[in-house]
């Protein structure tokens, strides 16, 4: 038993070792600014035009407007779990 310990032990310290070795560096906040912006852009666009473009009158209008991609994406993601699951 102490024998699979530390077997175990030092598979851990070789995986520590090779990650640490690894440059492993921070990226800094500006690197990848255009791949951020343009994530954050389509959402940018989209709350500019709901609140002030097409102002929402209604609490029924505000929930619809939020629940109906939340909608989409659960459904996106059931299908994406069905079909993982089906490839096992």
């Amino acid at each position: 038993m102490s024998d699979q310990s530390e077997f175990n032990d030092e598979l851990l310290k070789d995986k520590l070792e090779i990650l640490l070795d690894e440059d492993n560096e921070i990226k800094k906040w500006n690197e990848g600014l255009l791949i951020k912006s343009l994530i954050l852009l389509p959402i940018i666009i989209f709350i500019v035009g709901l609140f002030i473009v097409n102002r929402p009158e209604t609490l029924t209008d505000i929930l619809f407007v939020f629940l109906y991609p939340l909608a989409l994406i659960l459904i996106g993601l059931i299908l994406l779990f069905v079909m993982r699951s089906k490839l096992k």
